[in-house]
């Protein structure tokens, strides 16, 4: 009886031996084998991918040294730049597109032909040629007046009529800059307006014989103010 049970407990433990062989020798038989090739073009196999190779890609070999998976190498500093400025156009694109599609509807909404538009390009124009002109006119007045009253600070003595004087022509200096300024202004904004006419005519000419039964204003029902003109870059 003592025998039968030291045989069975022998046989028991035989079991567990072999079963934790088997369960190491199916470990090691899935264990993979990983191919990669270092910066000078050599070819390494290894059981363990060293951390210091792991971002330049490798191979996951099976038993049979057939490729089972590729982990591709990660992308240079030069390649994520070049991929932000790729996007980074084709974000600025998009948004160009975009731009042009709200301009187009603007003017189909807005202009019936090319005659309109160029009625309300000369009223605009105008009206800036004018603001000129009236800025001009008074920035020639002031300089005259300002030349007058520093003929007359060279012969006046007394300190208080100088002292107001030269008030004066501290603030006329001050305002033929503003006016300075004001007309570099205007005429940069007759040249945008110049230069985005002759877009506008071409681009809604080109619109009009795409679409030519595109819906225009009536101009019988058309409100007292005109459809927003979309912001230009």
């Amino acid at each position: 009886m003592i025998k039968i049970r030291i045989m069975v407990g022998n046989l028991n433990l035989l079991k567990l031996l072999l079963a934790a062989v088997l369960l190491c020798l199916a470990t090691v038989l899935n264990a993979g084998v990983y191919r990669w090739i270092d910066s000078d073009g050599t070819v390494h196999y290894a059981d363990v991918v060293p951390p210091a190779v792991a971002s330049q890609g490798h191979s996951e070999l099976n038993q049979q040294g057939m490729t089972r998976k590729t982990v591709a190498a990660a992308p240079s500093p030069e390649v994520i730049a070049a991929q932000q400025r790729s996007e980074t156009l084709a974000k600025l694109r998009a948004q160009k597109e975009n731009e042009q599609q709200q301009r187009d509807k603007y003017l189909l909404a807005n202009y019936a032909n090319v005659a309109e538009l160029e009625a309300v390009f000369k009223s605009k124009l105008e009206l800036l040629e004018k603001n000129t002109q009236s800025m001009q006119e008074r920035r020639d007045s002031l300089k005259k007046r300002l030349e007058t009253v520093k003929k007359q600070l060279e012969d006046i003595k007394d300190a208080s009529q100088r002292k107001t004087l030269e008030g004066y022509v501290s603030e006329a200096e001050t305002t033929l800059g503003h006016y300075i300024h004001a007309l570099q202004e205007n005429q940069t904004e007759q040249d945008n307006l110049r230069q985005h006419y002759d877009k506008d005519k071409a681009r809604l000419s080109e619109l009009l014989k795409k679409s030519p039964s595109s819906p225009h204003p009536d101009q019988s029902k058309a409100p007292a103010t005109p459809r927003a003109e979309p912001a230009r870059q």
